[in-house]
């Protein structure tokens, strides 16, 4: 009666309008008031917020927050979609498979999934318009590929995970690259097959003269992906530590040697980066505090002897989670979900024996594709508010068929564990 006491108070507060976080911590305090009385209950939830947000790993998120926001506020974002169109512009929907792959370097740097999508779709779409791209190609390639945020390194979903399961940042940072260039393949390959077919309504490809000028400061951006990843993989610093060299990276980048990011643009980033990290923190202090109080009423131990007797073989545990996450993708964001359901399937998937890092993977390409199904698919608000003629159903009309093939990325990570696994299994 507690728990659904608890669980309850948690639905009535979201039906109401209530932030997830506060939503997560007034009814984790429920629960403890009912279990342990008042006074008690309030100490603990204190206790488990400041906890969970005394770690030497979170302080990696606000920092690459800042990182992203810099990158963002210095122009980084033009530089790579010209580095991406000259290198790709001439292809058959060349500019759509630029967006993308612009969409997936720029998400290598910002770690936010709604950042690229608003920085890229803001250049890439009245260009793609301009040349006779149809408005849902347009608008699906830039909400879809924008997700990539979330899963190519460096990703705030990942750390998050690791604080949840105790698994390496690391390693799930190397674990979501070959995964993040596979959908960014499928999701290009899909582009130019359309374009394809399009052709006959007049898309004017890129000629050679249209080029964009290969710009050393797109090389720079590069490099910071470089510097960050290659510092984590050779062990040159930990995770946190890359983010702080990535910090002082980008303001190098931007203030001296571009000169693209002014006082006004730092102050921005700065407030930007307050804003989304401590709603990050508050998230963490909350999904915290509520599974620590489904450990104390017993629920993951209860669910795990469940699945237990039910006798399910990995995959199909796998099949059930997968809907589950699918689901939730439509009304939670990544972070969100992590926190929440992690913790109480965490005890089956260690009883079931599932590779915890390859289970990351799987799980926020699952988060990946609920970025762009309704009703909370950030991504397609994003992309509808660059336009005032475009409305949300053409936003997702153009989307369905980039998820279908975000599906068809996360059947072939399923069925292939080693595109998850090899390079951290490479660095041991």
């Amino acid at each position: 009666m507690i728990f659904l006491t608890t669980v309850l108070a948690l639905f009535a507060l979201l039906i109401l309008g209530t932030p997830i976080a506060i939503a997560l911590m007034i009814s984790g305090l429920v629960g403890y008031v009912l279990t342990i009385d008042f006074e008690p209950g309030l100490n603990a939830l204190a206790q488990i917020a400041y906890g969970d947000l005394n770690s030497f790993v979170i302080g990696a998120i606000p920092l690459y927050v800042l990182m992203g926001q810099i990158m963002l506020k210095g122009g980084a974002g033009k530089d790579l979609f010209d580095l991406a169109q000259r290198v790709v512009g001439r292809l058959p929907g060349g500019l759509g498979v630029a967006a993308i792959f612009a969409c997936a370097i720029f998400a290598a740097i910002s770690g936010s999934s709604t950042a690229t999508v608003a920085t890229i779709g803001s250049i890439s779409i009245p260009e793609m318009l301009k040349r006779g791209y149809s408005r849902r190609m347009t608008a699906g390639s830039v909400a879809v590929a924008g997700s990539l945020g979330i899963l190519i390194p460096p990703s705030i979903s990942f750390i998050l995970y690791s604080l949840v399961t105790n698994t390496s940042v690391g390693k799930l940072f190397m674990a979501g690259i070959l995964p993040g260039i596979l959908l960014a393949l499928l999701f290009a390959l899909y582009t130019v097959v359309q374009s394809l077919r399009e052709n006959r309504l007049g898309i004017a490809e890129q000629t050679t003269s249209e080029t964009p000028p290969l710009e050393w400061r797109a090389l720079g951006s590069l490099a910071m992906i470089i510097i960050v990843l290659g510092g984590i993989y050779l062990g040159f610093f930990t995770p946190t530590e890359a983010a702080a060299v990535g910090v002082v990276y980008a303001l190098a980048l931007t203030a001296i040697f571009t000169r693209t990011l002014t006082a006004g643009l730092f102050w921005a980033a700065l407030r930007d980066s307050v804003v989304t990290s401590a709603m990050i923190l508050m998230l963490i202090a909350g999904a915290g505090i509520f599974g620590n109080t489904l450990s104390l009423l017993q629920v993951p131990q209860a669910l795990a002897g469940w699945l237990d007797s039910l006798q399910l073989a990995p995959w199909e545990f796998l099949i059930a989670v997968n809907l589950l996450y699918l689901v939730l993708g439509m009304f939670m964001d990544a972070s969100a979900a992590i926190l929440v359901t992690v913790p109480i399937l965490l005890p089956a998937l260690q009883a079931l024996n599932i590779d915890l890092i390859w289970f990351g993977v799987i799980l926020v390409i699952n988060m990946e594709i609920g970025a762009v199904t309704p009703p909370v698919g950030m991504n397609l608000f994003v992309v509808q508010s660059l336009r005032d003629d475009y409305s949300i159903r053409e936003v997702l009309a153009g989307s369905l068929p980039y998820a279908l093939m975000g599906i068809l990325g996360l059947i072939i990570v399923m069925l292939f564990p080693q595109l998850a696994l090899f390079l951290p299994n490479l660095v041991n």
